[in-house]
């Protein structure tokens, strides 16, 4: 009978495959805008989420029913995004970091940039890809009211949790 004497590095090429981890998946939120549509997509993986926010019917029904646009589009925004992340990455608690900045007072803006800064899951923080949302109207701001309009502009940081 032969007996075969183990070569040492097969030993160490049978350890190091051993102890190598597979990658894991790590969960990312794309978001795409543009005047009429926000895309919110989530991805792990090869599991891939899309949820729209459709602006213009939710602004004519937010406006039809008198309730505050900006403070409702957020919560519509943080929903969303939360609700794409959790179908693809089961989470218990989402933090979400974003600055909002108007070109003038809330009530005569006519152009919202979101700026989204941090989003994590269960303390994972989560790539952002496409982290800057426009929102714009019409401007009939009179020509001083523009002039004068980056004194007036607005900037807020916002953190919730989620």
């Amino acid at each position: 009978m032969s007996e075969t004497i183990p070569n040492e590095n097969e030993e160490n090429l049978t350890e190091t495959n051993e102890t190598e981890e597979i990658p894991i998946a790590k969960p990312i939120i794309k978001i795409k805008s543009d005047p009429e549509i926000i895309r919110i997509v989530g991805k792990k993986g090869g599991d891939v989420v899309l949820h729209d926010i459709n602006l213009q019917f939710i602004m004519a029904t937010l406006w039809w029913e008198g309730t505050p646009q900006l403070e409702t589009f957020f919560n519509i925004l943080e929903l969303t995004i939360k609700r794409a992340l959790q179908e693809v990455h089961p989470h218990d608690k989402l933090v979400l970091d974003y600055i909002y900045t108007s070109n003038d007072t809330l009530k005569d803006a006519s152009e919202i940039t979101v700026e989204i800064e941090n989003i994590e899951a269960d303390g994972e923080t989560l790539e952002v890809e496409g982290d800057i949302i426009i929102l714009s109207g019409n401007d009939d701001r009179g020509f001083f009211k523009k002039l004068t309009a980056f004194r007036r502009k607005v900037t807020e940081n916002v953190h919730r949790e989620l």
